[in-house]
């Protein structure tokens, strides 16, 4: 028990740079089931610069929990709000430029100390559109679920992986790509971003949303499909 106090302590030395005085001490909680369990998991301590970016982060944890930073996943708040990417291969989020300030959870942290982040296992790419519906069908006529996947792709029925978009595929990322204007939280999982907008209770403002629905091109998020 001694032993593992003194490996906590060494990761609650400020010892990261670019922080300044906006670093925060910031609890971990280690989580080894798919949510979070009040009271349950190993604690730790890890210094947080709003600077840092989230493989930076994750990398630090990780080297504090001997864990993969590929399969780790941070989550914050009540509705576990996922911090950087949501599953293994995630490819709409680039941890290497996402920021840590780009979150809310240090301010939060700072109104309440005792809040903390979840550490978990990431959970695995999803399966290709179509597959898991695919297979929850034959399953229900009791046939075998791979052999239907395998005769959906014979005939057309399903969109074979390696003509999808990562990441299943090699096509790239194209089909995710989203105007600004529209853009939706369930489409981006990155925090938004408001731009340079200030608040203002002396301006006039037009009304509506300065598109028309008929101007915008309808694409299915493929990773939502299921």
């Amino acid at each position: 028990m001694l032993e593992g106090e003194k490996v906590k302590g060494l990761f609650s030395r400020k010892t990261m740079g670019g922080g300044g005085d906006q670093t925060k001490q910031v609890t971990i909680k280690v989580n080894h089931g798919e949510h979070v369990v009040d009271g349950s998991g190993e604690v730790y301590t890890v210094d947080v610069s709003p600077n840092d970016s989230v493989k930076a982060l994750k990398e630090r944890i990780s080297a504090m929990i001997s864990a993969d930073p590929e399969r780790l996943c941070l989550s914050f708040g009540p509705t576990e709000r996922v911090i950087g990417k949501r599953f293994c291969r995630d490819p709409l989020v680039d941890e290497e430029t996402t920021l840590v300030k780009q979150y809310s959870f240090l301010q939060w942290i700072e109104q309440f100390p005792h809040w903390s982040l979840t550490a978990r296992l990431a959970t695995d790419t999803p399966p290709p559109p179509g597959v898991a519906i695919r297979k929850a069908a034959a399953s229900a006529e009791n046939e075998d679920p791979d052999e239907a996947v395998a005769e959906a792709y014979r005939t057309g029925e399903l969109v074979k992986p390696e003509d999808l978009p990562a990441p299943w595929g090699d096509k790239g990322l194209d089909v995710y790509k989203r105007d600004p204007l529209v853009r939706s939280i369930g489409d981006n999982p990155l925090p938004p971003s408001y731009g340079d907008s200030v608040p203002s209770n002396v301006k006039t403002k037009r009304t509506g949303a300065g598109w028309e629905p008929s101007d915008v091109e309808q694409i299915p998020n493929v990773l939502d499909l299921e």
